[in-house]
C-alpha cells in the first residue's frame, strides 16, 4: 500500500499510521510496542512519518478499516514527494 501519512497516534500501548481522518473506516499501520523498539533501535522515529509519503508492505487485515500490522522497519519504506 502506498499513501501519504495524515497522522501518527497512540492507544492502547500501540502507534499508529493514519492515512486519513478517520482511522475507523480507513488505511491504518500499527505497530505494538516490541516492533516499536525494533523502529527505535534503527533510529526510525514514527512520529516522523506524519506528512511523509510511504509504501507499507505486510499482510492486510479487517480492524476498523484495512490495516497492516507492522512487525520489522523493512516493511516500510519512505517515498519521494511526488
Amino acid at each position: 500500500m502506498e499513501g501519504r501519512v495524515i497522522a501518527v497516534g497512540q492507544g492502547g500501548g500501540n502507534t499508529y499510521l493514519n492515512f486519513a481522518e478517520d482511522w475507523r473506516e480507513d488505511f491504518t499501520v500499527a505497530f505494538d510496542r516490541r516492533s516499536r523498539k525494533l523502529f527505535e533501535d534503527e533510529g526510525i522515529d514514527l512520529g516522523g512519518y506524519a506528512g511523509k509519503a510511504v509504501r507499507v508492505r505486510g499482510w492486510l487485515k479487517a480492524r476498523n478499516g484495512p490495516m497492516i500490522e507492522v512487525t520489522h522497519p523493512e516493511q516500510i519504506e519512505e517515498l519521494e514527494d511526488r
